[in-house]
């Protein structure tokens, strides 16, 4: 990473993707930029007060978290448009955002958080856990999907050395036919350990260990067992994009992590 943005709405979400922002940056000695945007049907006289106050807010955030060098971008317009027009105008590689809000209407479809996930080139965090320590633990759903591999090497990136990364590889009960049962599970297995072992080769050599493991059954359900028993802090999922209306969707493993976080989660294309 060599550019992360932090889009903020002034609320106590963005705070903390604000900070978990922060922390990653100083973590890869990479750019830290804020982006804060006004809808621009507002009177002039309140949008220069929310100017005022929204970068008031910010650099004070900002100080507390001893990065008082980062950019505070303060623009006008769609706030997804902008976003994701931000991080092209301003090389961005990595995009920061905090949770939707819980009592909106909308829930989750039709949100800013949405809409710029359906668009952003880049990696997105949607980041909630205030403890801001470097991750340890990470989480990937892996299936023989490119995204999925990505989602791996991109939580490999921002990871410490120290971190452990679990992938998670679930055959689903109708994907499994008849008295061949064990067979099937027996070779999927060697093709899952084959993927985990490529996907590794083509890691550097130093940094977080990765375990792995394949389970049978439904697919939320052997992830909210996995994510009971190992507790990670960040949840990394590829987004699938097969078609007009997959990508519209997100995905559905996407989609329903990102209503129902259970921790910090990261989204790849």
């Amino acid at each position: 990473m060599k550019h992360i943005m932090v889009a903020h709405d002034l609320s106590d979400n963005a705070k903390v993707a604000l900070q978990r922002g922060a922390q990653l940056a100083q973590q890869h000695q990479a750019r830290l930029s804020v982006l804060y945007v006004l809808e621009n049907h507002l009177p002039m006289p309140v949008i220069e007060k929310q100017m005022l106050t929204a970068d008031a807010l910010i650099n004070q955030q900002l100080k507390d978290c001893g990065a008082q060098s980062a950019q505070v971008l303060i623009k006008m317009g769609r706030p997804a448009q902008v976003i994701v027009a931000a991080q092209q105008a301003h090389s961005v590689d990595f995009l920061v955002m905090g949770d939707h809000h819980q009592d909106s209407p909308e829930y989750f479809s039709g949100t800013t958080l949405e809409r710029v996930l359906q668009r952003s080139a880049v990696p997105v965090l949607l980041a909630i856990e205030p403890e801001m320590m470097p991750y340890q633990r990470a989480l990937v759903p892996l299936d023989f999907s490119l995204c999925a591999c990505h989602a791996l090497h991109h939580v490999f990136k921002i990871l410490p050395d120290s971190a452990h990364i679990h992938a998670l590889h679930v055959l689903e009960v109708a994907e499994v036919h008849g008295g061949d049962s064990d067979a099937e599970i027996t070779w999927q297995t060697s093709l899952f350990d084959q993927l985990v072992e490529d996907e590794r080769a083509k890691l550097p050599e130093a940094g977080p260990q990765i375990s792995h493991e394949l389970r049978q059954g439904e697919l939320h359900n052997c992830l909210a067992q996995v994510i009971a028993e190992h507790k990670p802090q960040v949840l990394a999922i590829g987004k699938h994009g097969r078609g007009i209306l997959a990508d519209a969707l997100l995905g559905s493993l996407a989609q329903y992590f990102l209503e129902h976080p259970p921790c910090d989660v990261l989204v790849v294309k």
